[in-house]
């Protein structure tokens, strides 16, 4: 058999065989020239010429005669251009797509009428079978049909599995009648026709005198096809293989499909003639951001060559975390980075994609607001500044606050424009270039036209980005590379798309596409500086320092990707090859050998809330095991997840100026239960909304509080013109004419564009019910003589109350007498006779779980609490406890307090006559029970206590809370973080509880 050489991946494999080739041919004879040496990778093959320009330089010659270097696709490119008489252009895979789904519009009765619609459903289809087809094309097989398709598949796919080979056949017939090619179809049409017996008397073969294939594994059935005809044509070859022992299987493989024997090169040729180990270092820790920042301590300030250290970013995603903390060190070093990055990730493909977005998401003419929004508040938008210095950035924040204000789910363009009448002219551009334009599209060169009327009405700002000396400004310039040279051509020049018409949706199915498959190439200098390298990209690279970062799985070896087409199932099926992870094996173990030193991270979090599951590679796991095997100690590194543990503050201080700003602000208010409530529950909060009068951000769609507000707003449309009228609700409830009421009320709310479609049908149904139901059980109380009539004393009844309190006033240091406004609204206020008169204040609440906070317990707790003396956290959380965690027994009490202070204006019957007074909660979506009081008393006696702690004590309870805002120390945090969890004020209390001193 022919023999091949093994190289040790430990003696530096490059240099060592560029020791062998020096020896075998001077760089000083012109026969040099007629060497061919190709490499698997182009970056290979360039150190190798860069390592024969060293040993020129050290035999101080400037110039010589370089052999021909190629990675194996220009090695293709090479032999396809000459040896085919009419090579046709590579196109994109994409438009191959096209080719198929012509095809299949011939052969299969799947399809309408409208090509177009064909086009778009099965458009992904014809993406998976190219993969089977390229998958065929490089085993230089053509396919059979199956007769027996693998079972679940859709009736497409076993159609086609069905007449596979027709298909196939019709497919290259009609990509040679196009002129078009691809890497796979060179591949095998390079193969077929070195199978001619003319061939050989091509140009191209002059001037060859002897080839080198160097570094090749895992080899398809036309790759060994295409080698073994050089190694027959050619007395003069050689085939390098970097090994090591034990013979890595795929090696052993390859050495078979070729027929080659093999044997070790002599150590004379070795770089590196005292063979070492490599040190090896673990790095275990759980934040990727952390992981890159411990990698990069082991990069000094600067670097002589290429090879002395590379960081491998298996996970591309990590990239950009390490080049902006590169950016960040104190003596920036060069760079080189020979890996794509996704475009997924860049602001201007993110813009793209939510501008697609808002077309998949409009309904006729109503686009979905918060994408709207997302659109209108990227940062490029905010940057911009139009004539008179007006910036985009307030014609937005006025758009999103009436936006905010009316919370439709969806709007149109046109109600935009109202919103803001001042902005029309910049709106109606934005709107035309961003949005109108992109509804009605008809062709796919319109559809280019859009996407660069986008990067013109930008261009001023992509000027200013592409001067900066920054990765956001070489991603941009990258970017828009990208959409230039591969996306804009595919809709403006090629055969099936230029002036076709195609559906809007289907041309922006197309764009989401390329947006998510292309990637942004790097451009740098790769013989200088630090390199940074996909994990593939390290093929046959020999370096001293190797850092590898993601050392997961799912990253090293590589999770692949999908197709229900190609599982290997249907491999076996199809007679198409399976490669597991041997060869991801042998370039791992390859690379680890051939370096010095060795730091592998790898992330490791257990199923958690925050971040998805993440183990060690199975390579970690055997490296670590071959270390235990030969008695080493792996020198292992947990690098913990350092918080700084931040001091928390109790709450925001209160100066004496602010003291005094907050007695000020009670005698100048009207005391609410809102403002009462919201400083019992968080004093942080009060301060914001009260003190700083933050303004709460609104919702964009149904608000907490609009079912709240709708109820009541109905049930005062009821009961508004029955105010002082005793009624039987027998008589009020006209179903016909209350529904009706309800409907015309229901339309003005606008639900239907605050909710989505189900649960606005959901919801008017639940609330057409919830009034039925409540209105029937009044009705089934009369009649049962229960409730024996009803007097409509107030609906959205004002309860005013200016009483003096005894206030600590900052400026004298002592407490003084001042006047205080208490002021309550309560939504329905009754005197209903059910055998003795109670006089009733309500208030409806939409959730039909909420109590009042009643019962005898609560009532005792409430009598026999004593209010501390001090002002502290501890006191406030005390008081607030006694009505209740959620504070929903405050209400009723607060305007049970006001209603019983002037209980003369509404109580008619004389002091001797008997009367209850209760308050409590009407909830009408609670069917069972939907009135629920605070006190539920059979005596009189205990009614007597009720009414004289409303009398001489709940006032104390209101005073001292007056005088805790005024007199504490702190705006106090709340007890239970719960609280915080929905809070409008979350992202400036935590610059209070946490960073301020």
């Amino acid at each position: 058999m022919n023999q091949a050489l093994f190289i040790p991946s430990n003696s530096h494999f490059l240099k060592t065989l560029t020791n062998f080739f020096l020896d075998k041919h001077s760089l000083d004879d012109i026969k040099t020239l007629k060497v061919w040496c190709i490499f698997p990778t182009k970056r290979s093959g360039l150190y190798f010429k860069n390592y024969l320009k060293e040993k020129l330089k050290l035999k101080k010659i400037e110039a010589g005669f370089f052999p021909r270097i190629y990675s194996f696709e220009e090695f293709i490119e090479a032999l396809y251009t000459n040896l085919i008489s009419s090579p046709f252009p590579q196109v994109p895979s994409i438009l191959r797509v096209f080719v198929f789904l012509e095809v299949l519009s011939k052969r299969l009765n799947f399809f309408s009428k409208k090509e177009e619609d064909n086009f778009e459903k099965y458009f992904n289809w014809g993406i998976k079978f190219l993969e089977v087809f390229e998958e065929f094309e490089k085993e230089g097989k053509i396919p059979e049909n199956l007769l027996y398709p693998p079972e679940g598949l859709p009736e497409l796919a076993k159609k086609l599995f069905e007449e596979l080979k027709t298909t196939y056949l019709e497919f290259s017939s009609l990509i040679e009648e196009k002129g078009f090619s691809y890497y796979s179809y060179r591949l095998k049409k390079v193969r077929d026709v070195l199978k001619e017996e003319k061939v050989f008397n091509n140009n191209i073969f002059n001037e060859i005198n002897e080839v080198w294939f160097i570094g090749f594994a895992a080899l398809r059935r036309v790759e060994v096809e295409i080698l073994k005809y050089f190694k027959e044509k050619f007395k003069s070859y050689f085939f390098i293989f970097e090994a090591y022992e034990p013979i890595p299987s795929i090696i052993r493989d390859t050495l078979k499909a070729l027929e080659l024997d093999y044997k070790w090169i002599s150590p004379d040729y070795y770089e590196k003639k005292e063979i070492k180990d490599p040190q090896i270092y673990f790095y275990e820790t759980t934040d990727p951001h952390l992981e890159v920042k411990s990698a990069l301590e082991f990069i000094p300030e600067s670097l002589k060559n290429p090879d002395e250290i590379v960081i491998v970013v298996p996970n591309p995603f990590n990239l950009l975390p390490l080049i902006y903390t590169l950016e960040g060190k104190e003596n920036p070093i060069e760079v080189n980075i020979t890996l794509q990055y996704p475009i997924t990730k860049i602001p201007l493909n993110q813009f793209l994609k939510n501008l697609i977005r808002a077309q998949k998401e409009r309904e006729e003419k109503f686009y979905p607001t918060q994408v709207y929004l997302k659109i209108l508040k990227h940062p490029y938008f905010l940057a911009l500044e139009f004539e008179g210095g007006i910036s985009f950035q307030k014609i937005i924040k006025e758009i999103e606050d009436e936006l905010r204000k009316i919370g439709y789910l969806k709007i149109t363009l046109d109600e935009v424009e109202n919103l803001v009448p001042k902005y029309r002219d910049y709106l109606e551009k934005i709107h035309k270039i961003f949005f109108r334009n992109w509804e009605s599209i008809k062709t796919p060169f319109e559809f280019s036209e859009n996407l660069k009327n986008i990067l013109n009405f930008f261009e001023p700002l992509f000027e200013k980005l592409k001067d900066e000396d920054s990765w956001h400004s070489i991603l941009l310039r990258n970017y828009i590379h990208v959409l230039e040279t591969k996306i804009f051509p595919i809709f403006e020049e090629e055969t099936y798309l230029k002036d076709k018409s195609f559906s809007g949706s289907f041309l922006l199915e197309i764009l989401e596409y390329l947006l998510k498959e292309e990637k942004i190439p790097f451009i740098g200098d790769p013989l200088k500086g630090l390199q940074i390298m996909g994990f593939l990209e390290t093929r046959l690279l020999s370096f001293k320092k190797v850092i590898i970062l993601d050392v997961n799985e799912g990253f090293l070896p590589p999770a692949p990707s999908f197709n229900p087409l190609l599982t290997d199932e249907i491999k076996i099926y199809l007679g198409i090859p399976i490669f597991r992870n041997e060869l991801w094996v042998y370039y791992f173990e390859r690379l680890i050998k051939s370096a010095e030193e060795v730091h592998l991270f790898y992330i490791f979090v257990e199923k958690g809330k925050t971040q998805e599951f993440r183990e060690p590679s199975r390579f970690i796991q055997k490296l670590k095991w071959e270390l235990e095997k030969e008695e080493k100690k792996p020198n292992e590194k947990l690098i913990p997840l350092y918080f700084e543990i931040l001091p928390e503050k109790e709450g925001i201080p209160k100066t004496k100026e602010i003291k005094q700003s907050l007695l000020d602000l009670i005698k100048t208010t009207e005391i609410s239960r809102y403002f009462l409530e919201t400083y019992l529950r968080c004093g942080v909060k009060f301060y914001f909304k009260y003190l700083l009068k933050l303004k709460e951000e609104t919702k964009i769609g149904l608000r907490s509080f609009d079912i709240g507000n709708f109820i009541h707003e109905f049930f005062e449309n009821i009961f508004r013109e029955l105010e002082g009228k005793e009624v039987l609700m027998e008589n009020v409830y006209k179903e016909n004419e209350v529904l009706e009421k309800l409907e015309n009320l229901w339309l003005s709310y606008k639900f239907e564009r605050k909710m989505d479609a189900l649960s606005h049908f959901l919801s008017k149904k639940i609330a057409v019910e919830t009034i039925r139901k409540y209105f029937n059980y009044l009705i089934d109380k009369e009649r049962a003589g229960e409730i024996k009539s009803t007097k409509i004393l107030g609906v959205e009844r004002s309860l005013k109350l200016l009483t003096e309190c005894n206030l600590f006033d900052p400026s004298y240091e002592e407490f003084r007498n001042f006047k205080v406004l208490f002021s309550g609204r309560t939504d329905f206020l009754i005197k209903r006779k059910e055998g003795i008169t109670k006089y009733l204040i309500l208030d409806f609440k939409s959730n039909p779980d909420i109590r009042p906070y009643s019962g005898k317990e609560k009532i005792d707790k409430m009598f026999s609490f004593s209010l501390s003396d001090k002002f502290d956290n501890l006191s406030l959380y005390e008081v607030a406890d006694i009505f209740g965690s959620d504070l929903s027994g405050f209400q009723p009490r607060f305007y049970y307090y006001l209603f019983y202070q002037q209980k003369e204006k509404f109580i008619t019957e004389n002091d001797k006559e008997f009367v209850v007074i209760n308050a409590g909660f009407i909830t009408p979506s609670d069917f069972k029970n939907p009135e629920k009081f605070v006190f539920n008393l059979s005596k009189r006696g205990e009614w007597a206590k009720i009414y004289d702690y409303f009398k001489n004590r709940f006032k104390n309870l209101l005073e001292w809370i007056l005088n805790h805002i005024i007199i504490s120390d702190k705006f106090y945090l709340p007890a239970d973080d719960n609280i915080c969890k929905y809070c409008e004020y979350k992202a400036p209390c935590k610059n209070y509880r946490y960073l301020l001193e």
